[in-house]
């Protein structure tokens, strides 16, 4: 039902058809003008120079029904949708509606893990959709049946975007082999860990492909790491607040590299949410924080990391030939019991993929039509 906005000194005050009112500032509203004078139709990109918009701009008029109608008062008219300003609204709350919700989980989920096949994702748009879907939610899921053979793995991740390299190149071969780099590339126990913790651009998707398997032991474990970050802010909140805040240096040395920054543990968004967990043992270098937070970060460390190695949160699996585990390397960390080279091969095959490439895919499989593009 039409109703007449009410224009204010800097806003306009809209009633949605629910009763909710909601404030707009006219520079945001003028900012977002989709009118082709302002947006490129086809670039999708600002015409305007926001910079050089009057912070006093006032309109002379509006009307809002579907959309909501404004004259300014130099004559330009925006019109813009109210699905739009819905979708785009600003505060706590709009974001909060724009959030990814991830769904947390614990060991339970060995009962019914995501799985998905490479057919299913090779059958249109909706499989791959529904793929990428179980990995933001749930932070991974395991895609069955790709090819038993070396490369299979590139050509699975292409199917989202290209490859994101690292200093181990395009992708990796996890085997037990002399002289390691890595202690991936050996037979022992891998505790809990984020890959790359290293770089300061940390690898987003992360895949693990099986091409052989007949050693004993070397089952693989996924922990959820959001969840373990809400149980440290609920049991140990102080602990929790000192890794969100501090950054320590993680390195990567070889006789080729030296790779190193200083990242938080766990890393937060403007809002407190989780979204980030770094966390590799192996990869810590010389904490170098002030004194007085020396053992209090290693106190708080070693609570994080008992609460990631808790079997209550471990999802522990043996893959099978032609397995790829898939998942979110900021949120989920994995693992691997130690196994016996000398009782067969155990061979993986690992790539990763950008998180924002990732997401982009996953967005324009979710477009119904170009409506978003629409003020």
């Amino acid at each position: 039902m039409p109703t007449t906005p009410t224009l204010g000194d800097r806003t306009l005050a809209l009633q949605w058809p629910d009763g909710e009112t909601i404030d707009l500032h006219y520079i945001w509203l003028r900012d977002n003008c989709p009118c082709p004078e302002c947006k490129h139709p086809d670039a999708w990109e600002r015409l305007l120079d926001n910079v050089e918009i009057d912070l006093d701009v006032k309109p002379e008029s509006a009307s809002f029904d579907e959309f909501l109608d404004i004259t300014w008062q130099d004559g330009h008219k925006t019109s813009m949708s109210a699905a739009w300003l819905q979708a785009n609204r600003y505060g706590r709350e709009g974001r909060d509606s724009r959030r990814e919700k991830p769904v947390l989980w614990t060991s339970s989920i060995a009962k019914d893990p995501p799985r998905i096949s490479l057919g299913e994702i090779d059958s249109g748009d909706k499989g791959l959709r529904r793929w990428l879907t179980l990995v933001r939610d749930y932070g991974f899921a395991i895609v069955t049946g790709v090819p038993t053979r070396v490369g299979a793995v590139i050509e699975l991740a292409n199917r989202i975007a290209h490859i994101q390299e690292t200093h181990f190149g395009r992708e990796f071969q996890v085997i037990s082999k002399p002289d390691p780099e890595n202690l991936a590339f050996t037979s022992v126990k891998l505790t809990a860990h984020t890959d790359v913790v290293n770089r300061r651009n940390l690898p987003g998707l992360q895949f693990l492909h099986c091409i052989e398997f007949e050693a004993e032991g070397g089952d693989s474990i996924l922990v959820d790491g959001f969840e373990a970050a809400r149980r440290l802010r609920e049991q140990h909140p102080d602990m929790h607040d000192l890794l969100a805040s501090v950054e320590v240096p993680y390195l990567f040395l070889d006789n080729g590299h030296d790779v190193r920054n200083h990242q938080r543990v766990i890393v937060l968004d403007g809002d407190g949410n989780h979204e980030e967990v770094r966390v590799h043992s192996a990869l810590l270098g010389a904490v170098d924080l002030d004194p007085e937070l020396i053992e209090p970060f290693y106190q708080a460390w070693q609570v994080f990391g008992n609460i990631l190695r808790d079997p209550e949160l471990e999802y522990e699996f043996k893959m099978e030939p032609g397995d790829c585990q898939v998942f979110d390397n900021r949120r989920v960390l994995h693992a691997r019991a130690e196994f016996d080279p000398n009782t067969g091969p155990r061979h993986l095959q690992g790539t990763y993929v950008e998180r924002d490439d990732f997401m982009s895919k996953l967005r324009v499989l979710e477009r119904v039509n170009n409506e978003f593009r629409l003020s």
